[in-house]
């Protein structure tokens, strides 16, 4: 049953691997998201002695601001989520992106190959890549080369990436169907042709499966890139960006958000009812209800209701 996905979204979903949502945040929405990435910015700036135009990135964004939170269980954006990946999943990333327009003086490197002056300097010149895919990683279970569906990925578009080389996202549309190895034997190296730069508003948003191949184009504008992304997975896998979340910020959560941020509604099982003799992962193994309160709203909600 889906919740919020039409139909050719789920054919776009499976063929592409990827939705663009054009219009996603409100000018309300937009408009705060940018403050706080401000205020955030000026404290990164001060921690770590950048200068205005540095570029820097952050992870776990969510925990250094609230508008930064409150992206996990976006009301529009996690029933989109749940129909992609199900309802028994937690946060795996949130990741700030603060680009600035290259200097004037700065080369860019060829696109997705990893190098450059560009690549150098900062500015992540990152290579064509499928995200954790690494035979130690999500390749390691994999059986025919292929990597399996264990993660999806929200990406926000908080400033103007309409023209090409605004620092834009770029995908190669159906390639998680394709093995790593085969981009590998590429020498990481794709043809333009087989890629789409997303070109796209500020306020839009797109839902896709990390297996894509991609990168990030240069940011020849005269704009700052300024993006997020918020990666989920399943609860059975650990995430990257924690290990537990700051108890005080779980302690003030919805019961949904919670679980999205890894937390059992008690800690006074994590193990199961008998943990000395027969411990069993309540990750794994859910005997309590209560820690995956999305597989209730899915089933008795979300038809009808989607305010979380």
């Amino acid at each position: 049953m889906s919740i919020a996905m039409t139909e050719k979204q789920k054919r776009d979903f499976e063929t592409n691997g990827f939705i663009i949502l054009e219009h996603f945040f409100t000018s309300d929405e937009l408009d705060r998201l940018l403050s706080a990435v401000d205020e955030v910015g000026t404290k990164v700036r001060r921690a770590k002695g950048l200068g205005p135009d540095d570029p820097f990135a952050i992870r776990n964004a969510l925990a250094h601001h609230d508008a930064f939170l409150d992206l996990i269980d976006h009301p529009r954006m996690l029933p989109l989520v749940v129909d992609a990946i199900g309802w028994n999943i937690q946060i795996r990333t949130t990741h700030l992106d603060y680009r600035p327009p290259y200097p004037s003086h700065l080369q860019a490197g060829d696109l997705g190959s990893g190098k450059g002056a560009d690549h150098q300097a900062g500015y992540r010149n990152v290579v064509w890549h499928p995200d954790l895919a690494d035979d130690h990683l999500f390749e390691a279970p994999s059986l025919d080369g292929r990597l399996p569906f264990m993660e999806v990925k929200a990406f926000y578009v908080l400033s103007d990436l309409n023209e090409s080389n605004s620092g834009n996202l770029w995908m190669v549309p159906g390639s998680h169907k394709r093995k790593p190895q085969e981009l590998r034997d590429m020498n990481y190296k794709v043809d333009p042709g087989d890629a789409v730069e997303l070109k796209l508003p500020p306020g839009a948003a797109v839902l896709w499966r990390t297996a894509t191949w991609h990168c990030v184009g240069p940011n020849l504008s005269d704009k700052t890139r300024k993006i997020m992304h918020v990666g989920y997975h399943y609860r059975w896998l650990r995430p990257t960006d924690y290990v537990q979340q700051d108890p005080d910020l779980i302690a003030g959560s919805s019961p949904i958000r919670r679980q999205l941020l890894g937390a059992l509604a008690t800690d006074n099982n994590p193990l199961g009812d008998d943990p000395e003799f027969h411990p069993s992962s309540q990750h794994w193994l859910t005997q309590n209800q209560d820690d995956i309160p999305l597989m209730a709203w899915v089933k008795e909600d979300a038809p009808s209701n989607i305010n979380l």
